[in-house]
């Protein structure tokens, strides 16, 4: 299965792209993407703590499954105040 990877802010640099595209076994999770991206981008270890990721635009959890064709956004953390 083949999903869309969206890298924001910190997450594109450390990844050195905005996005690209990701094939994972049907069935994947975000979390099984979680570690996939990790793999492919050692830099982003540091991030892995506090990594938020969305899912067609709707903020999901590590266990949501993933579907051919998602689109998945990696959200670092975000500072404010």
């Amino acid at each position: 299965m083949n999903v869309r990877v969206l890298y924001f802010a910190s997450a594109r640099e450390l990844a050195s792209k905005s996005a690209e595209n990701l094939s994972l076994s049907e069935g994947a999770s975000v979390g099984d993407l979680s570690k996939e991206v990790q793999r492919v981008h050692p830099p982003l270890k540091t991030l892995k703590n506090s990594m938020k990721f969305s899912v067609n635009l709707t903020v999901v959890d590590a266990d949501t499954i993933l579907k051919e064709g998602d689109e998945v956004g990696i959200l670092p953390p975000v500072a404010g105040g």
